[in-house]
């Protein structure tokens, strides 16, 4: 009985994709998010114009990051849990038609679910300007590196989006795809060649569309520059599946892998292709439009989505659950705030273009994307043994 018990509980608790979204984008939740919108710019902005060094944003970046850290830890405690969950229904009782009065609301009551993780935040800047803020601080050496240290997590940022993107489609496809070890016949050049033809008819598209609605009408920053990222995409990406050959005929053996092989292959290219797309955009233009910032946006949204799902799913068949409905929304803006000092760092603290900047980002993630797919395909024949 205890056993059944557990089963259910776990089935119960399972975080799935569909509430991850849903907490993320819950009203009574929304606080959380205005957290990054604003302070993240805000500390960039300072940084920019001077009116904060370096360290000290390296540290106010790391105190909010920590700071939703701990608030996520306590989201497994049920009796703090309380204290982190917000009601609307004091602010919902008053319908006055006045502007002011309903602006003031919405900022409150925004305002008042984020004051643990700010205050917590708070703590630990405080403590670390305490030990390492000034030039005779106890560990003001350590400080005067975190900077670097932070500038140098982007490297594992951008590898980490690529990690999460194979994860994610790893965890669709078991929960899509089942189990088939009954031989199948294939054609490896065959599959081969409609994989390539497939992303490069995309990969025209969406290029040509995005050359064409955000390029300069000429040059290399046009639809000029479509047949390059063609032809780069198809002899990368022609590459990767000829080195990878071995590991994909083996997995085509089978009826599943056949099938696996292929999504796998269409969903890994198609990803890849369009961090090459974003490394050439910023590569011929310098420009830092609102659609790159939107890109970028979406892309951290994206990957920490993704990075919640598949950690979270594993720890619950590990009966490890670090990650639950209750607090995925605090690791993600945990993670936000980590991804944006690493930028801020780049972009003030080492003086770095911020457009070469979200280049290189993009450049780690599609290179590390090509490199994982010959193990990949191991990875998911020995699954299924």
């Amino acid at each position: 009985m205890e056993e059944i018990d557990t089963t259910k509980n776990l089935e119960t608790n399972k975080v799935t994709l569909r509430s991850i979204l849903s907490d993320l984008f819950a009203k009574e939740r929304r606080g959380h998010v205005f957290s990054i919108i604003i302070f993240a710019p805000l500390i960039y902005i300072l940084s920019q114009n001077g009116a904060l060094s370096p360290k000290i944003s390296a540290l106010a970046f790391l105190s909010l990051m920590s700071g939703y850290i701990i608030t996520a830890l306590m989201g497994l405690n049920e009796n703090s849990r309380k204290y982190l969950e917000k009601s609307t229904t004091i602010f919902e009782k008053d319908h006055s038609n006045s502007f002011f009065r309903s602006a003031l609301r919405f900022i409150f009551s925004n305002f008042k679910i984020t004051i643990i993780p700010l205050s917590i935040s708070l703590f630990v800047f405080i403590i670390l300007m305490l030990l390492m803020g000034g030039n005779n601080k106890p560990l003001s050496n350590v400080g005067d590196f975190l900077p670097v240290l932070l500038a140098a997590l982007f490297v594992f940022w951008s590898a980490s989006q690529a990690i999460s993107y194979k994860n994610s489609v790893n965890l669709w496809i078991n929960n899509n795809i089942e189990s088939d070890g009954r031989e199948a016949d294939y054609d490896s050049k065959k599959n081969t060649i409609i994989q390539l033809i497939i992303v490069a008819i995309i990969v025209a598209i969406v290029s040509s569309s995005m050359l064409s609605f955000f390029g300069e009408g000429d040059g290399l920053n046009s639809i000029k520059g479509v047949p390059i990222i063609v032809l780069i995409v198809l002899m990368t990406h022609g590459f990767i599946l000829w080195y990878s050959r071995n590991s994909r005929e083996n997995l085509m053996k089978r009826i599943d892998g056949k099938k696996i092989e292929f999504i796998w292959g269409l969903a890994l290219h198609l990803f890849a292709s369009w961090h090459l797309i974003s490394v050439y955009r910023r590569l011929v233009s310098t420009d830092i439009d609102a659609f790159n910032i939107f890109e970028e946006v979406m892309l951290m949204i994206f990957t920490v989505i993704m990075s919640i799902w598949t950690i979270s799913s594993r720890g619950m068949n590990k009966n490890y659950n670090l990650f639950v409905s209750e607090n995925v929304l605090f690791w993600g803006i945990a993670f936000a705030f980590g991804y944006a000092g690493s930028v801020t760092m780049l972009a003030v603290g080492l003086e770095g273009n911020i457009s070469s900047i979200f280049a290189m980002g993009h450049a780690v993630t599609w290179i590390t994307l090509l490199m994982m797919h010959n193990q990949s395909c191991k990875d998911f024949l020995t699954s299924r043994l």
